[in-house]
């Protein structure tokens, strides 16, 4: 298979308003010797060069190079929802899995990257329609929502989980529950793209529309690596991966460990009417169908809204991961297609059968596109030292949450770059420690 982003991906509603970096290039071909190399230039390969130069000394920065196979922030990060949260029933997996000590640890993870972010989008002033918001879980199905409020009412009498600021609230036709908890809504693309112009005045060199065809270490038996692109070769000192799920195809021994899945995204426009009458929601939203499918939705300040996810609308007559009808979004980094035609539209009825008010009008499917995540086979992402290297890590298999785990993981990253510290002298979660025993944990009867 080959991983290599396609050329044409479909067209997202956040990257309709261009960065002046979108597809710069520092130089004609790419650096002869640069301290550090980072493949990727979404949420996590950004943010790990900015912490690099951020936290360096301003007379001794590294030199740091950002690779792109496309336009900057073209992946994952300029494709997703634009929201952050933490979902009622990825704490209750986090909490059975691993433990009630574990969840708690989680909570206070996840608190700290809205944090971390709006300190960021602060700090270098970058306008990204940064909100704070409230977000809800929406429950359809009524066992599922019984066996998720009774698992938190037990957490919560037993003091097992530090649940702060919820409710039990609903507002959406036909649901039976809603769990309402903090959450952060924002255009992502502006504020990596932001945050890029800021590393790039930092010292950094960008180099879009470069794709990387291999890595491998230089032949004068020194520890540099060799990043052969379609712009020349660079040798690297060191090499931080942050491509997620195309990380396989220079990576191989993350083949099917780090699964590439496609998820299909939405914005819908209600009309006139409709927005006349209906107030702009200040709330995302997740919509939980049953325990295994799930939406999610994020308002936006024009009164449109981004609605993504899209599988339970897929023929589902297989159940594995052979890339067969409903699963023919597994294994897949062919973003320029989507999943099919009737996804955007059952998102658009759904809105309109299910929000109060919108009924008035008829809503219009101003654009859809397709995006690349990675998944893994325990639900956590590979975070660290590349096992058996000593001068490449990686950071990639977000699940399609990354935006609520990397902010302060590249942080961490950083400091493991620059210093050489193990991933246990950090803050990054254990359970993320990419290790040997953990690529065996692959995806069986993989389609190529």
């Amino acid at each position: 298979m080959n991983f290599t982003p396609v050329p044409s991906p479909t067209a997202s509603y956040w990257l309709s308003e261009p960065h002046k970096l979108a597809s710069f290039c520092s130089s004609a071909t790419v650096p002869e010797l640069v301290d550090i190399a980072i493949i990727g230039t979404g949420l996590a390969g950004v943010a790990t060069a900015y912490h690099i130069l951020k936290n360096s000394d301003p007379k001794h920065r590294p030199s740091v190079t950002l690779l792109e196979a496309r336009d900057a922030c073209s992946g994952a990060t300029g494709r997703n929802g634009g929201h952050i949260k933490m979902k009622l029933q990825s704490l209750k997996g986090w909490y059975e899995a691993h433990g009630a000590d574990a969840a708690a640890e989680l909570v206070r993870w996840t608190e700290a990257q809205r944090h971390i972010l709006q300190a960021i989008a602060e700090e270098e002033k970058i306008d990204c329609e940064f909100q704070v918001r409230r977000s809800y879980d929406i429950f359809f199905d009524k066992e599922h929502a019984a066996e998720l409020k009774s698992w938190m009412s037990t957490c919560q009498k037993e003091g097992k989980v530090p649940f702060k600021d919820t409710q039990w609230i609903t507002g959406v036709k036909g649901a039976v529950a809603a769990f309402s908890s903090p959450a952060i809504s924002l255009w992502p693309y502006k504020f990596v793209t932001g945050l890029l112009e800021r590393v790039i005045n930092l010292g950094a060199t960008l180099y879009t529309n470069t794709p990387v065809h291999s890595v491998h270490k230089a032949s004068d038996g020194g520890s540099n690596m060799v990043l052969s692109t379609s712009k020349g070769e660079t040798r690297a000192a060191k090499i931080v991966y942050a491509s997620n799920g195309y990380v396989a195809g220079l990576l191989p021994q993350y083949r099917n460990v780090i699964l590439p899945i496609i998820g299909q995204n939405s914005r819908i426009v209600p009309d006139d009417a409709t927005l006349e009458k209906v107030p702009t929601s200040a709330t995302t939203y997740n919509f939980h169908y049953n325990a295994l499918f799930v939406d999610y939705l994020n308002p936006r300040p024009d009164g449109s809204v981004v609605h993504g996810g899209g599988g339970r609308s897929l023929d589902r007559e297989q159940s594995d991961h052979t890339g067969v009808g409903y699963n023919s979004r597994f294994n897949s980094v062919d973003d320029s297609r989507l999943l099919n035609d009737q996804v955007a539209k059952d998102f658009c009825d759904f809105d309109q059968q299910h929000f109060y008010g919108w009924d008035a009008g008829p809503a219009t499917i101003d654009s859809t596109w397709t995006g690349v995540m990675g998944i893994t086979t325990d639900g956590l992402p590979h975070v660290g030292r590349v096992p058996g290297t000593t001068n490449q890590w990686i950071l990639a298999g977000f699940n399609g949450g990354g935006m609520l785990l990397i902010p302060t993981m590249t942080q961490d990253i950083a400091k493991m770059v620059i210093s050489g510290a193990e991933l246990e002298d950090t803050d990054i979660l254990l359970q993320f420690k990419t290790t040997q025993s953990r690529l065996s944990n692959v995806f069986p009867n993989v389609a190529e």
